[in-house]
């Protein structure tokens, strides 16, 4: 399964743009946004300089009449309008497709505590947001996420519905030392 197939699927993300004039197709941003976030881009700024480096590259690729892409104020307002959820199940399920699970590969599973989320920091019930990933080796990419809340549900609970999730059989799995509980869940 090639690009072609994760651009059409982009294509259905609806554009908060209606009515304007519009100089780069929201499939567009949104595919220029998921390469650079593969690529170590952390923030709008180093988006729109990942995008201003491969201009050229990217117009001749899609038969662009314009080489420019978007500034970092179209980038801002592309972040706070479109559904991020649907941008990465698109993306996700392009994923799937494209690079499928097969026996005797290796899925290294690993829970990470997201700070930015934390409530009652000093109180005895804190509650913040934890993702759960899973990387298949032979890629080195990711190939699922889940996240939770952590007074919901737990990091063990959640592995267990991300593998059923990637209907991952005849897999090799990796977890850490908190999935070796005897009653865990």
């Amino acid at each position: 399964m090639g690009v072609e197939a994760l651009i059409e699927q982009l294509k259905t993300i609806p554009d908060w743009r209606r009515g304007r004039k519009v100089q780069y197709p929201l499939w567009l941003m949104l595919l220029m946004t998921l390469l650079g976030v593969m690529s170590g881009c952390s923030s709008l700024r180093s988006l729109e300089d990942f995008m201003k480096r491969h201009q050229q590259e990217v117009a001749e690729l899609f038969g662009l009449t314009k080489a420019k892409l978007p500034s970092y104020s179209t980038l801002h307002d592309m972040a706070r309008h479109v559904d991020v959820l649907k941008v990465a199940e698109v993306f996700l399920q392009w994923a799937k497709q494209a690079v499928p699970l097969e026996a005797g590969q290796v899925l290294s599973f690993d829970g990470k505590a997201l700070a930015s989320t934390l409530q009652d920091a000093h109180g005895s019930q804190q509650d913040f947001v934890r993702v759960v990933s899973a990387c298949l080796q032979q890629w080195d990419c990711v190939v699922g996420q889940l996240s939770f809340h952590n007074g919901q549900t737990s990091e063990i609970t959640t592995v267990r519905e991300l593998l059923q999730q990637l209907n991952a059989k005849g897999v090799w799995v990796t977890l850490d030392a908190l999935h070796t509980q005897k009653n865990g869940g």
